[in-house]
């Protein structure tokens, strides 16, 4: 289980941001310093695609600063956007699931290894209740996630 910052009280986050609830976006509601005005959309964009934000020296996702804020308590381990879209942090699009779901919604738990060595094709190669199944090599990404998205229709795998 990944380690967690404590984010600050509710209060405090309130007295930071201000939630647009209809595009999911948290602004500033003060000045933290001299490059961010308030206003300003909190956060920037990381190398994974999500928003991230500081607080006190303390780097937070915006999603988990916009979950605690409108459900009152602490994230938990893992949130799911829904839709996928990492920057789409509307509470209705942000939902509580476990680790292993979370693999399989995301990129790493696809079931498509990168192609490398001498053969450049990518393989589908999901796990299942803890078993790795070997489907083939495939010329493009989509054959080969196409494969594992039947295999897991087959076996009845949920990833929503």
């Amino acid at each position: 289980m990944p380690k967690r910052l404590i984010l600050p009280e509710v209060e405090e986050l309130h007295r930071l941001f201000r939630y647009d609830s209809e595009t999911g976006k948290l602004y500033w509601k003060i000045s933290p310093s001299p490059r961010v005005k308030r206003g300003d959309e909190a956060g920037s964009l990381n190398p994974s695609g999500y928003r991230l934000l500081n607080i006190k020296n303390k780097s937070y996702k915006v999603h988990r600063v916009i979950y605690k804020m409108c459900h009152k308590v602490e994230p938990p381990a893992f949130i799911d956007h829904i839709n996928e879209i990492k920057t789409d942090n509307r509470i209705e699009n942000l939902r509580e699931i476990d680790h292993g779901h979370n693999l399989r919604r995301s990129k790493k738990g696809s079931g498509v290894v990168n192609p490398h060595g001498k053969v450049k094709k990518y393989r589908a190669y999901p796990c299942f209740n803890g078993k790795d199944y070997y489907l083939g090599y495939f010329d493009t990404y989509e054959e080969a996630r196409k494969k594992v998205v039947d295999f897991e229709k087959e076996n009845e795998v949920r990833r929503d």
